[in-house]
């Protein structure tokens, strides 16, 4: 499907941390998924910075950075690399060895739709010299022209955000926003297709990116563990239930999942705790990095979900609220880390914000219009126990109003994600 005037057009919130990634570092990378949008962005910045643009996904460009990477990056003013994990580490280290030689910022803007630089050996080596810049699909902020940073409005003043006036959506309208999801291509489509472009995405990434990132011995079970990440996604991962349903041998499970996050197909989000020992050991929660995907892969649509009981949506739509947060902080105003929580004796919270001066908030995801005390019971037990570093607690619903729930506890339509201003993007 082709890309038109109208969502190309849009703005990224990133634009501005990649500039000051080029104004700060000598190399700056925008990583994120595959058609998340930072090809059109990579090239923004191009003719505005006056660099040159070249795209690795061009086989004779490709040909040239494999052949002579040392030769390829010799310019004198920005150079913009387009998918530069295809040219692999012959490419890196040259980029090392000349900024190491030249200091100068801004000389190096790389995109890359694999996590290239944390493979084995090559996470050392531009260690000092790239500012990474995370770049999701779209936020439903960058969408509607919103500057929207629901950790702000959350660690802020809490009387703006009880006095928050949300967009008003029914449930259905919150159905076609989670299955929609946020990748640029799909934005505007029809349900038919953009079950045709996540089904052409996929093939893609398994039949290419991934052969790239590792070899792979059976590229068959590769679909089969996506619909089986998809089928958990806000659930704790447990690795060798997956390696007991796809009848596979555990640690091939961990090296195939490795890859598909590598590839942004999915995220891992840590246990929340005060003992940093305890966040190792603790499993993770599991989240397909969009929830259209995820949709997608379970077999679901908007009219599957319109009369599902809340079960069926509710995983999805936590999905589609963890990614809307772990999209945000590459422009938040108040920098910090996503995680979960559980404690032995069953209290669970969906969601933690941790900002990077400690303090903390929670998130509850209700897939209802309504709810009782119960659903505020585990953000209670986890401010009771830490106290004043507990900065609010927020049940996210598919109601309208915004209803105080008691101490620095609020329940906020989900819309509140993206209600936080009203300013326009950059």
């Amino acid at each position: 499907m082709a890309v038109t005037k109208s969502q190309s057009a849009l703005p990224r919130h990133a634009a501005a941390a990649v500039r000051e990634a080029l104004a700060t570092g000598r190399v700056a990378l925008i990583g994120g998924p595959r058609q998340a949008g930072k090809t059109t962005l990579a090239r923004a910045v191009a003719r505005a910075e006056r660099g040159d643009f070249v795209s690795l996904d061009d086989e004779l460009t490709l040909r040239s950075a494999v052949l002579d990477p040392t030769g390829f990056i010799d310019r004198r003013r920005l150079l913009v690399i387009d998918e530069f994990q295809r040219a692999g580490e012959p490419l890196l280290l040259a980029i090392k060895a000349r900024v190491d030689r030249d200091r100068r910022k801004g000389q190096y803007l790389l995109t890359g739709s694999s996590r290239f630089l944390t493979l084995p050996g090559l996470s050392d080596s531009l260690a000092g010299r790239v500012i990474l810049v995370d770049l999701g699909p779209f936020t439903q902020g960058e969408q509607r022209r919103r500057r929207d940073d629901f950790a702000a409005l959350v660690f802020g003043d809490p009387g703006r955000l009880r006095a928050l006036r949300p967009q008003r959506l029914g449930r259905d309208a919150y159905v076609d926003l989670v299955c929609r999801g946020g990748f640029p291509e799909v934005r505007t489509a029809t349900p038919t297709a953009r079950r045709t472009w996540f089904e052409s995405y996929l093939r893609t990434i398994v039949q290419r990116d991934a052969l790239e990132v590792a070899r792979i011995r059976r590229l068959g079970d590769l679909p089969v563990l996506l619909r089986l990440l998809a089928a958990r996604t806000a659930q704790e991962l447990n690795v060798s239930d997956i390696a007991r349903d796809i009848a596979t041998p555990r640690n091939t499970i961990e090296d195939y999942l490795l890859i598909l996050e590598q590839l942004y197909l999915w995220q891992r989000i840590p246990a929340w705790s005060r003992n940093l020992t305890q966040r190792v050991i603790r499993h993770p929660k599991l989240h397909m990095v969009d929830s259209g995907l995820a949709a997608h892969l379970r077999g679901e649509s908007p009219a599957s979900l319109r009369g599902a009981h809340a079960a069926s949506l509710g995983p999805l739509l936590e999905t589609f609220v963890c990614d809307e947060l772990l999209r945000q902080r590459a422009w938040s105003a108040v920098p910090g880390t996503v995680h979960h929580y559980r404690d032995a004796k069953g209290a669970e919270v969906d969601l933690v914000l941790e900002s990077d001066d400690g303090r903390v908030a929670g998130v509850e995801v209700k897939a209802s219009a309504s709810f009782d005390e119960r659903s505020v019971a585990s953000l209670a037990r986890l401010r009771d126990r830490i106290g004043a570093t507990f900065v609010h607690g927020v049940v996210l619903y598919l109601g309208q109003e915004v209803l105080p729930m008691g101490d620095r506890l609020t329940a906020l339509p989900v819309s509140a994600l993206w209600s936080s201003s009203a300013r326009r993007g950059p």
